[in-house]
């Protein structure tokens, strides 16, 4: 509306306009303040999936170190089984040796007896 236009309303025209004018303003602070709560919940989703990733984060070297410490573990059992059988292996063939020697020296003096 123009001014001219204006100036022609009546009192009561004037009041509903302002009326309107009002509720529509109050209608849009209403709207404003329910933008300003979806957008801080939008940014404390934000935040979180930013701590969510940096946990995640942490938990891959979490278990990246505990794969690798796994790793070792299992190696170390491997190297010490593996000399436990070659002193297994030494020992058997100490025991054999001595077993041979042993029934050797039996033979001799049973031999030397039924002479």
């Amino acid at each position: 509306m123009t001014d001219k236009e204006f100036r022609k309303l009546k009192r009561g025209d004037l009041i509903a306009i302002i009326y309107e004018y009002q509720k529509k303003q109050e209608e849009l602070v209403k709207e404003i303040d329910e933008l300003r709560a979806q957008l801080e919940s939008k940014n404390l989703k934000i935040s979180k999936a930013g701590s969510i990733a940096e946990a995640v984060v942490g938990l891959d070297l979490l278990f990246e170190t505990a794969q690798k410490t796994a790793d070792d573990y299992v190696e170390q059992i491997r190297l010490a089984n593996e000399e436990a059988e070659k002193k297994a292996a030494g020992i058997i063939k100490q025991a054999e040796k001595e077993a041979a020697e042993i029934i050797s020296k039996a033979r001799d003096k049973a031999d030397s007896k039924k002479k």
